[in-house]
């Protein structure tokens, strides 16, 4: 076994976007059907979509309903706007939900979105509450117009290139970090031409790069880094491009500048230690949080098993092989570093991945917890393969034993989620030593069993309203954040932090809280993510409320939206 254990108190959130949808629901129209009269169980959402600009009634617009407390798995109610921008959603059990409206040319909102930044997401709207039989009406949206950038991408002798990936990229919180992400792309013509369209209103960095997976025969000598616009290697000295909702801007060229680049040779093993022919490989570089740029040239073996990649820089490259699919998946990683010659001789030998194994035991023996509903993954810890780690969920059985497997080398996180409710997780036990805020190191091929996921049913809640100071007024869509007093208990997905937003009334419930002392407060334009960040937290600490929680206390609590500090 050469599982280690290493104390490590952050995680890197994994590279994600919007919230898939998984099947395709039947949908509603408003003049398709009678209006009947709600059963008295069952709810009603009801409302109408409208264009920002003029606000003329939008058709064709699809409403997407979300139970807040869904499985990935569950399928989603939707309706479709007629002709008077109206939609209807029927048939509601009591709950929480949460609503998205989306056209074909205008930019995807949830409802109560206050900000249309780039990274719209269901934690970014306001939750509709909805009682047995309740009707709600008016729950409208006003969607606006992506924007446009158009330009051109030559090399220094003015020449047209082809093929080459032009992006459009926007700064979030990803991980406890500010990231800059991909918001649009596009890939150049023949004449070297690119449009990248549906872009949200907000400010912008363009970059440009050559990817193309290498050519066994050939090896690159030179190749085109990324480049930002206008024409700079680094973001720290780009110019942003501003974008406004329907605006439709051109002129963006960009200069690819040919630099001295070099290769890396070597072969790919069985783990019997024969030649692995048509392994994909794939290389990445650090790009200073520009994950965008992280991927690097591709390439795959030959019949011998051997493989070179060309075209790359200076710098810390990480190259990731893998081969098959799902439980036949294979792998291997390693990291070199590229100084100013071509390397070669490097091996890499295919794995299995990790595997994980253990079982959840819950102490109360009348607990309720579904264990359907258990989310179980391993969270990655560094991010020098964050974009092609292939840790997968693990099936939580209906004993309550799990199996994680196709883990790839690196530092991981045990990362937890439980179905609603006032269960939490109050330890995780490897080989009978506590990591519940801790990280394991994982080797290709590994076997780590026996682990140990204990849950408590006696968490803390905590329930309120959410007002203006001024005039009293309830705030729907502010953010409700609990974080420890204790500032070792922080950061990256910590279990002592919990934020959720006020429903269409004001009110908030969090739950399944750990008992211990909490700073407790509400508030406006909160990015999601930032709860992470151990000095935006500091900076809350004046603003917010102490509360010291006891197992199973059921705390009720109004409280003030104050403005998010501004930590850009």
């Amino acid at each position: 076994m050469r599982t280690k254990i290493w104390i490590v108190g952050m995680a890197v959130y994994p590279l994600i976007g919007f919230i898939g949808l998984g099947h395709h629901p039947l949908i509603q129209n408003p003049g398709d059907v009678d209006r009947v009269q709600t059963d008295e169980k069952l709810g009603v959402i009801r409302g109408r979509v409208f264009t920002d600009d003029g606000g003329h009634p939008l058709s064709k617009v699809t409403l997407t309903l979300r139970s807040s407390s869904a499985r990935p798995q569950d399928r989603p109610q939707t309706a479709r706007t007629d002709s008077r921008g109206a939609y209807e959603i029927t048939n509601l059990d009591r709950g929480t939900y949460v609503l998205r409206a989306s056209r074909n040319g205008y930019i995807p909102r949830y409802y109560g979105q206050k900000t249309m930044h780039a990274f719209g997401r269901q934690g970014a709207g306001t939750a509709l509450s909805i009682r047995s039989g309740e009707v709600l009406e008016g729950v409208d949206f006003n969607l606006i117009r992506g924007g446009v950038v158009e330009g051109r991408v030559v090399d220094q002798e003015n020449e047209p290139i082809s093929r080459v990936s032009v992006r459009m990229s926007g700064y979030r919180i990803l991980g406890g970090a500010r990231r800059l992400l991909p918001i649009g792309r596009d890939q150049t013509d023949d004449r070297g031409q690119f449009r990248i369209f549906d872009l949200p209103p907000g400010s912008y960095y363009l970059s440009a790069s050559q990817r193309s997976a290498t050519d066994q025969g050939r090896i690159e000598t030179t190749s085109f880094p990324p480049t930002y616009y206008p024409g700079v290697q680094s973001v720290e000295e780009a110019t942003t491009v501003q974008v406004a909702a329907g605006a439709e801007v051109a002129g963006f060229d960009i200069t690819l500048i040919e630099a001295v680049s070099y290769s890396v040779s070597g072969r790919v093993l069985t783990p019997a230690g024969r030649p692995a022919h048509s392994v994909w490989i794939v290389s990445t570089k650090d790009s200073g949080g520009d994950m965008g740029s992280m991927m690097g040239p591709t390439t795959n073996t030959d019949l011998q098993g051997e493989f070179t990649i060309s075209g790359l820089v200076p710098g810390r490259h990480r190259f990731f092989a893998r081969s098959g699919e799902g439980d036949a998946m294979q792998m291997a990683g390693t990291t070199v570093d590229v100084a100013d010659q071509d390397l070669s001789g490097l091996t890499l030998f295919l794995g299995a991945g990790a595997e994980v194994s253990g079982r959840i035991v819950v102490e109360n023996q009348n607990s309720s917890l579904d264990w359907r509903r258990i989310l179980l993954s391993m969270r990655l810890v560094s991010n020098v393969n964050l974009l092609f780690s292939s840790a997968r969920g693990g099936q939580v059985e209906e004993d309550f034993t799990f199996r994680i497997s196709g883990i790839s080398e690196g530092l991981y996180r045990f990362s937890v989620r439980l179905p609603p409710g006032n269960h939490y997780v109050k330890s995780i036990r490897v080989q009978g030593q506590e990591v519940i805020d801790r990280s394991i190191e994982t080797r290709n091929n590994d076997r780590l069993e026996g682990v140990e996921i204990h849950v408590s049913s006696e968490g803390a809640q905590i329930s309120g309203v959410v007002e203006q100071e001024d005039t009293q007024e309830r705030v729907d869509g502010a953010s409700v954040v609990v974080f420890s007093t204790d500032p070792q208990f922080r950061g990256r997905y910590s279990r002592f932090t919990k934020t959720t937003q006020t429903d269409q009334s004001g009110r908030f419930s969090l739950n399944g809280i750990v008992p211990t002392e909490y700073f407790l407060c509400a508030l406006v334009d909160h990015e999601a993510g930032r709860e992470m960040d151990l000095e935006y937290l500091k900076s809350l600490e004046r603003d917010s409320e102490r509360i010291d929680l006891s197992p199973n206390q059921i705390s009720e609590k109004p409280l003030v939206a104050v403005p998010a500090p501004n930590m850009n």
